[in-house]
């Protein structure tokens, strides 16, 4: 892989990782486009999702210390026999635990079914893309909702989650199902945001170990060549940059303009996939 090459790939994760449009998806498609699919730069990706997990807690390295106190103090208070949830921080604690167990739970099943090589499937993409265009249209006209993540209830963390599972498939997004299943369990739309990408930390840093014992696995090994260095900071800045786009356009009710741009990704996904776009 060549330095441009490397910019790509990373402006591709950075931003689609955050941007409602689905990362996997469009790596899908440029794999496809440069004729690479299955051929995978274990180290690249491990720095990618590296490059990604420092966006995140760039912007809300707050709310991981808050979690992580709440979740210090209420072991010491477990191991004194107090099991309440007294304050709205472990309440919030275990909205994100809720959250996080479906998608964990269906990637650990597509990888021991062997059920990922179809993840790469560039007609898949197509469908999948089209549907990611119709959540990001319904989250555009959904009414504010009442919760945050002090008070809601736990069945609106478990939707979250459920719609979060579904996001293994190549194109539905992660953050966009995410915010859809926020706003369907009648969050704000600031929380179901912020939750959203909150909720993307563990499975960011799951999926970069995952990668991680796979490179060790095979042996890879890692240097730091132009290439990856050029990818990691490509994705570091395009993935503060897309948070923030996200956040600037979901506050100004303009979210459907990822709806408008997923649509055409899905057309011309359909295209590279009959063979009509070439690179």
């Amino acid at each position: 892989m060549s330095w441009q090459q490397a910019l790509v790939a990373g402006a591709i994760q950075g931003f689609t990782e955050f941007l409602p449009v689905s990362s996997s998806g469009h790596l899908v498609i440029y794999n496809t486009l440069l004729g690479e699919a299955g051929e995978v730069d274990l180290t690249f990706v491990v720095l990618l999702h590296l490059a990604t997990l420092v966006a995140l807690l760039f912007f809300y390295h707050r709310d991981v210390a808050t979690l992580w106190h709440a979740f210090c103090a209420w072991v010491g208070d477990i191991f004194q026999g107090e099991y309440r949830i007294r304050t709205p921080e472990r309440r919030f604690l275990l909205l994100a635990i809720i959250a996080t167990i479906p998608p964990v739970v269906l990637g650990a099943l597509f990888k021991l079914l062997g059920l990922t090589t179809y993840l790469e499937n560039i007609n898949l993409v197509a469908i999948c893309l089209a549907i990611t265009a119709v959540l990001v249209f319904t989250v555009h006209r959904s009414p504010e909702g009442i919760y945050t993540t002090g008070d809601a209830p736990f069945s609106s963390a478990l939707f979250i989650g459920i719609m979060q599972g579904l996001a293994i498939l190549p194109g539905i997004s992660r953050s966009g199902s995410a915010i859809f299943g926020g706003l369907m369990g009648r969050f704000t739309k600031e929380a179901a945001v912020n939750l959203a990408f909150i909720l993307s930390i563990p499975l960011v840093v799951g999926a970069g170990a995952l990668e991680l014992a796979s490179a060790w696995h095979q042996g890879t090994q890692f240097v730091l060549a132009l290439p990856q260095l050029v990818g990691f900071i490509s994705a570091l800045l395009s993935g503060m940059l897309a948070i923030r786009l996200v956040t600037w356009l979901a506050r100004r009710q303009h979210f459907f303009i990822f709806g408008i741009y997923c649509i055409l990704a899905s057309l011309y996904a359909f295209a590279v996939g009959q063979g009509l776009v070439v690179w």
